[in-house]
């Protein structure tokens, strides 16, 4: 099951849909509520931009997202500044020679190739990004082989790398490629084949803008359930939505779980994991008030 909260993401979209309908009369000026799809991959917000989303709805002076993580529910956390970091997906594709299990010296064996690439990627952000600055390398699928006294043709792996710094996206990108291009020469293997999956922009909040919906959040629901919040490894395509436009952004975050579970000592799941069910109140009721009260704060009154 994969659980990233889009569900409590668009229930409070609607709501909030209805509340300034409802309210109408309270407020003037233009709202434009986006029901971003695709950003998982990297591709929802890019897309409706480049489909001239733009050129059809009334042109936003500031954008706001919003999205629920395994916090405390009830509390929200506004970034200042860099909010969520750059992502890049690969896929890999090793090729090798295939041969019967009993004749391994007739092969180039494609898993022990990957087996080796793995391995020496975890050296990628230990011994080529400085411990000060922030990188994330993992290798999430590996797939090879159909029968157990066959050694491959190929194999194939994807992996993911998340960072705040475009130059250490850069040093880790081109660590990756040195990494996969050296073990395939130390195996005697044909070039190995890499096709990009996806590539996140960087989610950088606007400080003047960001600070001013913090001050707008603390009004809302209580200093205490307001803070300046931490840049998530996390990744979106929202950026997108504002930087089609050079106007200002600010994404935030609110809390799903209720104390007793952060509390209880146990692992608490978080974002895609199969576990992941933010308790529906309070956290239904502060994502539409944190919404409301921001886009609101923007609004004329009548």
């Amino acid at each position: 099951m994969h659980g990233c909260g889009h569900d409590t993401h668009t229930a409070v979209g609607l709501a909030l849909a209805r509340l300034l309908v409802e309210q109408r009369q309270d407020w003037s000026g233009t709202v434009v509520l986006v029901f971003q799809p695709g950003e998982e991959i990297g591709a929802g917000a890019k897309a409706m931009v480049e489909d001239g989303l733009w050129d059809r709805a009334p042109r936003p002076e500031v954008v706001y997202g919003q999205h629920v993580m395994p916090g405390l529910a009830g509390t929200v956390s506004v970034p200042i500044g860099t909010a969520l970091s750059m992502a890049d997906s690969w896929k890999v594709t090793l090729h090798g020679r295939q041969a019967h299990g009993s004749q391994p010296h007739v092969s180039i064996d494609p898993i022990v190739l990957g087996a080796h690439v793995v391995t020496r990627l975890q050296s990628v952000v230990s011994r080529s990004v400085d411990p000060r600055e922030m990188a994330v390398l993992t290798v999430g699928t590996f797939h090879a082989g159909f029968k157990e006294n066959i050694i491959p043709n190929s194999a194939e792996l994807a992996l993911n790398v998340r960072t705040f710094a475009p130059e250490v996206r850069e040093t880790v990108l081109a660590g990756i490629r040195r990494v996969i291009d050296g073990e395939v020469l130390a195996s005697g293997a044909p070039k190995a084949d890499i096709e990009e999956l996806s590539r996140f922009p960087a989610c950088v909040n606007d400080e003047e803008e960001s600070r001013r919906v913090l001050e707008v959040l603390r009004a809302e629901l209580g200093e205490e359930n307001a803070d300046v919040g931490r840049p998530e490894s996390g990744s979106e395509d929202f950026g997108h939505l504002a930087a089609a436009l050079g106007v200002p952004s600010v994404f935030w975050f609110y809390g799903g779980y209720p104390a007793e579970v952060l509390d209880s000592g146990e692992p608490v799941p978080g974002n895609h994991h199969p576990a992941f069910a933010p308790v529906a109140d309070p956290t239904l009721q502060v994502g539409l008030r944190a919404a409301a009260s921001v886009v609101l704060s923007r609004l004329g009154a009548r």
